[in-house]
Parts: C-alpha cells; sequence; structure tokens
C-alpha cells in the first residue's frame, strides 16, 4: 500500500483552521477508502487530533515555523530524509508552505492568494516572501488542487506554470447538521450571522454599515470570530444595533445560531471557498453573499448576491429578505439543494484519484520502479 506524508507544518497545533480541518476530513476520506497509509507532519500531537483519525495515521509532531521561507528551504532538505526514514510514497503538501522535495512525487493544496489577489493589504515582507515559495513549491508539485474554480483562475493568472497540472476538489460542510445545543443561548429578536475573524477580506464593516442603514433597531448583528480591532463596533459608530460577539463556540451553539438567524451574511472582498456558505445552507439558514471569488461560486442558486463595495446594496437584500414573502423559505429550499453537492466522501475520492495519477506519472518517468496499487481510483 502506497504511504503519503500529509506535510502540514504552518498551523498551530490543537487550533483548528480552514485548512487543518479540509485536511483532517481528507485524511478520514482517503483512510476510509483503503488505498494509502497516512503520515502526518505537523504541529499537532496525536491526542490533538480529531478521533477519526487519531488511532489510525502515524503521527510526527514538529514546531511550527516562525519563519516560512527559511522553514520551507529547510523542508527541502529535512522531508526527503523523513520520507527515506518512513518509506514515504507520495507528500501532500496541505498549502503550498510545505516540501518542494521528497517522496516519488508531491501533491500541494492552494486555498486562496489573497496575498496576489488583495496586494495592497499583504504586508511588505509577506507579498515578497510568498512568491517565491508558491513558486518553489508549485513547479515541484506532480498535481497542484484548488478548493475551488474562482481560486483556480487566480492561481493560473499569476502562476501559468501550473495550468495543465491543477484541478478543483471542493470541500463539503464541517458543521454536523444534525448538532444540537440542549439549552441555546440565543439573542433576543431577529439577526444577522457573521461568521470568521473579521481579518480584511471579510468586510465585515459593510454589513454593520447595511444593517445600521436599515433604520430597524430591533434587528442585531450576531458575529462568531475574533474581531481584535473593532472593525464591526466601530463601522456602527453609535448606531442603534445590537452586537453580539462570541468565539470558540461549541458545534451545538453555532448550528443554532445558524438555524434561527435572518440570513447568514459573507460580504468578503475575496475567499478561496467558504464554508460557512454550505453550513448555513445546510441548516435552513438563508446566505447573503458577495458576488465576488470563490462566494457566489459556492452558494450556487441558494443565495442573494452583491457588491462588497456597495453597503446599501447589501442593506437592499436585506429588507428584501424582510420584505418579500416567501423569499426566505425559496432560498432556504436552494440552500438545501445546493449543499447537497458537496460531499466529503467524493473530496476523498478526487483527492485519492489525483495521488495516484501523481504515482503513475512517476512511475512512467522511472520505468525500472513500480508503484504497487497504483490503479485509477473507483
Amino acid at each position: 500500500m502506497p504511504r503519503v506524508l500529509v506535510n502540514m507544518p504552518t498551523q498551530f497545533g490543537g487550533r483548528p483552521s480552514g485548512v487543518a480541518l479540509v485536511a483532517f476530513r481528507v485524511i478520514a476520506g482517503l483512510l476510509d477508502r483503503g488505498a494509502f497509509a497516512v503520515v502526518l507532519r505537523s504541529p499537532w500531537t496525536r491526542d490533538q487530533l480529531p478521533l477519526e483519525i487519531r488511532d489510525r495515521i502515524e503521527v510526527v509532531t514538529v514546531p511550527r515555523p516562525r519563519v516560512m521561507l527559511f522553514d520551507v528551504v529547510r523542508q527541502a532538505l529535512a522531508v526527503p530524509k523523513l520520507c527515506r526514514a518512513l518509506k514515504i510514497d507520495l507528500v501532500l503538501n496541505a498549502d503550498p508552505y510545505g516540501a518542494a522535495f521528497g517522496g516519488r512525487a508531491r501533491v500541494s493544496v492552494v486555498h486562496d492568494l489573497y496575498f496576489r489577489t488583495m496586494p495592497g493589504r499583504s504586508r511588505s515582507r509577506e507579498a515578497l516572501t510568498t512568491d517565491p515559495i508558491f513558486r518553489f513549491v508549485l513547479a515541484n508539485s506532480a498535481r497542484v488542487i484548488t478548493v475551488s474554480d474562482s481560486t483556480k483562475t487566480d492561481l493560473c493568472r499569476f502562476y501559468p506554470f501550473v495550468r495543465d497540472r491543477t484541478q478543483t476538489v471542493h470541500s463539503a460542510a464541517m458543521l454536523d447538521p444534525d448538532a444540537e445545543d440542549p439549552s441555546p443561548e440565543l439573542p433576543a429578536g431577529p439577526y444577522v450571522l457573521a461568521v470568521g475573524n473579521a481579518m480584511y477580506n471579510k468586510n465585515f464593516s459593510a454589513l454593520a454599515r447595511a444593517v445600521a442603514a436599515l433604520g430597524l433597531p430591533g434587528i442585531g448583528i450576531v458575529h462568531v470570530g475574533e474581531d481584535p480591532d473593532e472593525a464591526i463596533a466601530t463601522a456602527l459608530d453609535g448606531a442603534p444595533v445590537r452586537l453580539t460577539r462570541l468565539s470558540r463556540i461549541g458545534e451545538g451553539r453555532l448550528a443554532s445560531l445558524y438555524r434561527n438567524a435572518l440570513c447568514l451574511c459573507v460580504p468578503s472582498f475575496s475567499e478561496g471557498f467558504c464554508l460557512p456558505v454550505l453550513e448555513a445552507q445546510a441548516l435552513g439558514c438563508p446566505v447573503v453573499c458577495s458576488d465576488r471569488s470563490a462566494t457566489p461560486e459556492i452558494a450556487g442558486a441558494g443565495a442573494l448576491t452583491f457588491d462588497p463595495d456597495d453597503a446599501d446594496a447589501l442593506a437592499a437584500c436585506l429588507r428584501r429578505l424582510l420584505d418579500e414573502p416567501g423569499l426566505r423559505g425559496a432560498l432556504i429550499a436552494r440552500g438545501h439543494d445546493n449543499a447537497r453537492r458537496y460531499d466529503w466522501a467524493e473530496t476523498a475520492r478526487r483527492y485519492e484519484a489525483l495521488m495516484l495519477d501523481a504515482l503513475r506519472d512517476t512511475a512512467r518517468d522511472r520505468p525500472t520502479q513500480e508503484v504497487p496499487h497504483a490503479h485509477p481510483a473507483p
């Protein structure tokens, strides 16, 4: 059985980011399919891993690097040595801040290109160092996976040399649709839900301005995530809008917030995928989202869209939800249909097929070597 090293050094151990959660779901799916044995190299310890994979994989715990560029250079030496010691056939980089060498082939995952699509908002050092990292790792990857067609378009525009090796593999909703909170603490009155840390690309200030412009004091905002710069409160500028701020809450409470919200609002300038869209749709929460980057692709027909530069356009969408009979129900029905298009089992199947393709290519380049079990995924 081929052995894959899932390489994820950039994530904080024990702190589940989107990159880490996708990697864990992919690992679980690969294990269920049974074509690969998995080794995880990351800052996560075995005890911190999800139960569904904790005792089914080998674990190599490494410290999270402080300077990514230096670490990518170090990985070019360290990971091949580790692969030889552990008899690794293929390296799956969970993001491009990984290994350019090691195993018989590499497959790398690209989640977003904010440093390229939003260059004015990247710190100078980040912008200068991320580009050579992407070029180095992607140039040495047999296959590149993007999480949306929007991200693929961006990637191929800035790095056209990967065009023929890149395929989109969508993720799926993370939140268990059956999750329940036995005693949910819900805000009083209707509220618009925003999920995610208030980074610049999220554009949550537009949501604050839009809700304030409605002039309906009964409608509040619930933000689940961190907002260290108080972007939402600052944009409200004293408007009489109830703002509830939550972070690090359980699945049951988050599911309850989705189910009872007027809508989920995603006013982002740029998204690589946007999992909250599918979580909301799976839980019967209407979606109002930006018409840019990946959000309209992922939301499909189950959303109202608007220009994220226009808070009045967002306010108009919210008014439609409040004033048009039947619109909310129609969005919920279309959202359910859309969410069913995304499935983690299919995601794992696509990953497996691309990884086996990469190994077959390597076998053709080295005709004297045989890759065990390198057959097409069913």
